[in-house]
């Protein structure tokens, strides 16, 4: 009897899977942009040579072929793959729709998420380690007094705070994540400003753990530990969402250039096993970027972009996003690089936990039956 019954969810699942119009693309899956707006039900895209948009009255989502940038809400994303125009079709790649699209489009259905009551803030360098430089200040100092000034907004509103660094000492990176990895239901920011070979850079940008098999940062080729599975990764839908909630506050605090979210592999966030962020707040030696670092303003605009940004974490992956624009919603990833994503506003119908039926009858019929096992109710 168990044959009949794979094959039933296999079929099913494969009704679902076609929904999706994958394309080959130098080996790599993508999927057309006018899937994605059916799938989220929004308008049909509207195309002007290689860009496209597509909308509701709430969500926007913007792109351009030949780049690896999408604007949704207004917020800007570096994709993992470039965006790709293919016999007429704009398409996007698959993982960039799971990994990316999908956690800021669907608010609360990450899973077993438990509510932030602790956080973990990090002020980058210290001791011997400056950072940054420039006439104006030293990164070590800038990060810390905004690390100080965000602990105390925190506090106030009743989250317990914890500091890699309360003053002006060197902690070697491997012990960051490590001292944040032994706090329970908490999140992990990490401050720091930029510098730039010339003086041309300017604006903000945060970073979240790229996924497996994903190019670190500006790199358009893998090699090998981008094949490497981290800690962070068993956070990827988390550290996306956490990523929008404080990119999306600090664009409405600082005024500064969006310089978007970005995937990188830095040691801090790679090794957690809580959620994590790296915030880069502006470049210290940039002629108005500087002048504002060096500001008690500026300084309390980045704090409060801090604990508004970890409180609309919270609200969005309780299933109770704020309202505020752009919008910091965000939810969880499907596993699979191909978009084949439960929902529970599918206009397929489709049991939310289909995947993982067929997967987990899939394993049993593989593994010898030995002791009779009574079936799980409600297993997710």
């Amino acid at each position: 009897m168990r044959l009949p019954l794979l094959l039933f969810l296999l079929l099913l699942c494969q009704g679902a899977a076609s929904a999706w119009d994958v394309v080959l693309h130098e080996n790599r899956r993508y999927v057309p942009v006018e899937n994605v707006s059916k799938f989220y039900n929004l308008s049909p895209p509207v195309k002007q040579e290689d860009s496209f948009a597509i909308k509701s009255a709430t969500k926007t989502i913007k792109g351009k072929s030949g780049t690896r940038e999408v604007f949704i809400n207004n917020v800007k994303y570096v994709l993992c793959f470039p965006i790709v125009k293919k016999g007429g079709s704009i398409l996007i790649s698959a993982m960039d729709v799971t990994k990316i699209i999908e956690p800021v489009m669907r608010p609360g259905l990450i899973k077993n998420v438990a509510p932030v009551t602790t956080v973990i803030l990090d002020a980058g360098h210290g001791g011997h380690d400056s950072g940054a430089k420039s006439g104006r200040g030293i990164e070590k100092e800038a990060a810390l007094d905004v690390v100080l000034r965000a602990r105390r907004l925190l506090l106030e509103r009743g989250y317990k705070v914890h500091l890699t660094r309360s003053n002006d000492t060197f902690i070697p990176l491997e012990k960051r994540p490590a001292l944040a990895n032994r706090h329970q239901n908490a999140v992990f920011v990490s401050v720091h400003f930029n510098k730039s070979n010339t003086v041309g850079g300017t604006g903000i940008e945060t970073f979240a753990l790229a996924p497996r098999g994903v190019p670190s940062m500006d790199e358009e080729n893998l090699s090998y530990s981008d094949l490497k599975t981290y800690p962070g990764h068993a956070r990827d839908p988390e550290n996306v969402a956490l990523a929008t909630a404080m990119h999306s506050s600090m664009l409405r605090h600082m005024r500064l250039g969006d310089r978007g979210i970005k995937r990188a592999r830095f040691v801090v966030i790679k090794n957690l096993i809580i959620p994590g962020v790296l915030l880069e707040g502006g470049f210290i030696n940039h002629p108005i970027d500087g002048r504002l670092i060096a500001s008690s303003s500026y300084r309390n605009a980045f704090a409060q972009a801090i604990l508004e940004g970890i409180t609309r974490y919270g609200s969005a992956v309780s299933g109770k996003p704020a309202t505020q624009s752009p919008s910091a919603t965000a939810s969880a990833t499907d596993p699979s690089s191909i978009p084949n994503l439960p929902r529970s506003l599918s206009p397929y119908n489709l049991n939310s936990h289909l995947n993982e039926a067929v997967q987990r009858t899939s394993q049993q019929l593989a593994e010898p039956s030995t002791t009779a096992q009574p079936p799980k109710t409600n297993a997710n």
